[in-house]
């Protein structure tokens, strides 16, 4: 082992990609029947800030909106502003996932049974998730869940710009196929 390997101490590389580019997951309610759902209408979006949870926040609430609207239509359904077949509740959050990159053993240890790591490297990775549920209004029963997590920046309003992204994603998972 040179002097300068010896020095510095054994590093053992653990480094992963993100565990993922897009994860959706969906599940369909046992008395979803989605021949019957023509219109839909929205509950409060709501948003996890670093204040608490907010209702219809003014950045991301129209953001989510439009993107869903988008996926619906194409699935035909049209929003009214009462008496939908389905209610659409929303949210929004987003969280710094850590991951270790490396473990800083010192140097001159034969086995490493007894060592102890003397440093770590690590990041930490954020991801964002956007929650669609589909509610049949007369049951209050889930009709359709679905949860779309993305990993995204660290730059400032970097999750807005993959809430189309993530709600096509989810929309992949609905049990109608797009009509257009």
């Amino acid at each position: 082992m040179s002097a300068l390997a010896a020095s510095v101490g054994l590093i053992l590389g653990l480094s992963v990609a993100p565990c993922y580019a897009g994860k959706v997951q969906s599940w369909i309610g046992k008395d979803a029947d989605f021949t019957r759902y023509k219109t839909y209408q929205w509950l409060p979006v709501r948003v996890l800030t670093k204040t608490g949870v907010i209702e219809d926040d003014e950045v991301a609430a129209p953001l989510i909106r439009q993107a869903v609207n988008r996926q619906l239509a194409l699935r035909g359904l049209r929003e009214v502003q009462e008496g939908g077949d389905l209610q659409i509740s929303a949210a929004a959050l987003s969280e710094s996932i850590p991951q270790l990159e490396a473990v800083i053993f010192p140097a001159g240890f034969a086995s490493l049974d007894y060592a102890q790591p003397i440093g770590t490297i690590g990041r930490y990775n954020r991801e964002g998730t956007l929650a669609i549920n589909l509610i049949i209004t007369g049951t209050k029963q889930s009709a359709w869940f679905g949860l779309a997590k993305e990993s995204i920046d660290n730059k400032p309003g970097a999750g807005l710009k993959k809430i189309d992204k993530a709600a096509a994603n989810l929309f992949k998972k609905y049990p109608v196929k797009s009509i257009k």
